[in-house]
């Protein structure tokens, strides 16, 4: 692990200069999502969406538009690699809209919220709400209640989460904006955290990112691709996952647990539709390390994606190195994603 390290900041002057760009991989899209938000055949959809999506990352990235069954707008907004960005709108069987968000980066300000037959409780930015919001707990997708207020635009008063059993979560306070404090509610206990509460707003938009596909249609996240993308003939990329290799080899040192400063390096044969063939553990931490990388792969499986070269895609063999800690995670922030396939560079 310590070679990993000492060649750093050679692999980061090295690795850019080679790392192709977003801009070369984006194509436009159009996915049919079933009622539980998976990827699925037209026949079975209960909304599709258009969009702009960057094929070597496997993530939106531009302009996107939902649809119903009836071909009505239900949403639209933007994508900036995989992250909302800017205004996003949903819509009623109308046209009207039901809300218009605008997100920079974590944080979001809700412009216009319609409820219902009582008009807008937010307009032009200023109002009080109580909205629905998802949070992860324990990696579990959760669900709870959120009474906030906006005016002109800025977060005030007082903003309180509620879980699905009524219990209150969280208290923030806020003035112009500014965050006063901040309260987690567990149990008796209460503790002050330093930031904002992260949430999801639109539980539509979070899972039509995640790429779920239907297992009754699909036996892979490629499978489904293949029947709906075309690559352009002069694309190329290696082996990827949904959402990014990147996104992958955090995933893996999370859920393998590997002790801080060590490193196991994984050999994969993937055929040319994304199936991995055979999983190799070529440097090892212990036994038990190994078993959980290799366990944590096994979940991920049917979102391994196929190298593609000339528009085709191709049999391959990959070095995937899984790690944990603090420094890796920063390492993966920072590092273009050739740099972590190259083998030469964890042994």
């Amino acid at each position: 692990m310590k070679k990993v390290f000492a060649v750093c900041l050679f692999g980061l002057i090295s690795g850019v200069l080679h790392c192709q760009s977003a801009g070369d991989a984006g194509s436009t899209v159009t996915f049919y999502y079933n009622s539980k938000y998976e990827l699925t055949t037209p026949e079975k959809s209960f909304f599709k969406r258009i969009a702009q999506f960057n094929l070597y990352d496997m993530v939106f990235e531009g302009v996107y538009k939902d649809y119903d069954l009836a071909g009505r707008l239900i949403g639209d907004g933007y994508y900036d690699h995989g992250k909302l960005t800017g205004f996003q709108s949903e819509y009623d069987e109308t046209g009207a809209t039901k809300s218009s968000v605008e997100y920079n980066g974590k944080d979001f300000t809700i412009w216009q919220l319609a409820d219902g037959e009582k008009g807008l409780s937010v307009a032009r930015g200023t109002g009080m709400f109580t909205i629905p919001y998802y949070y992860f707990f324990d990696w579990k997708l959760k669900h709870g209640t959120l009474t906030g207020e906006f005016r002109n635009g800025e977060r005030s008063g007082t903003w309180v989460y509620s879980d699905a059993t009524n219990q209150i979560t969280d208290k923030e306070v806020y003035a112009r904006g500014r965050l006063l404090s901040h309260v987690y509610f567990k149990g008796e206990d209460s503790i002050a955290v330093p930031h904002k509460k992260e949430i999801i707003l639109s539980v539509r938009t979070f899972l039509a990112e995640l790429l779920s596909f239907d297992r009754s249609s699909f036996g892979g996240l490629n499978q489904c691709i293949e029947s709906q993308v075309q690559y352009p003939a002069d694309f190329q990329r290696p082996v990827t996952y949904a959402g990014g290799l990147k996104k992958l080899l955090l995933l893996l040192g999370q859920q393998a647990t590997i002790p801080d400063k060590n490193l196991v390096l994984i050999k994969l044969k993937i055929n040319e539709h994304g199936m991995i063939l055979k999983s190799t553990i070529v440097r090892s931490v212990n036994d038990e390390t190994d078993v959980r990388v290799l366990n944590a792969i096994e979940n991920h499986r049917p979102y391994f994606l196929p190298a593609i070269k000339g528009g085709k895609p191709y049999a391959t063999t990959v070095y995937l190195p899984v790690a944990g800690g603090d420094e890796w995670t920063d390492m993966i922030s920072h590092m273009p994603t050739e740099w972590f396939l190259d083998p030469n560079n964890f042994y």
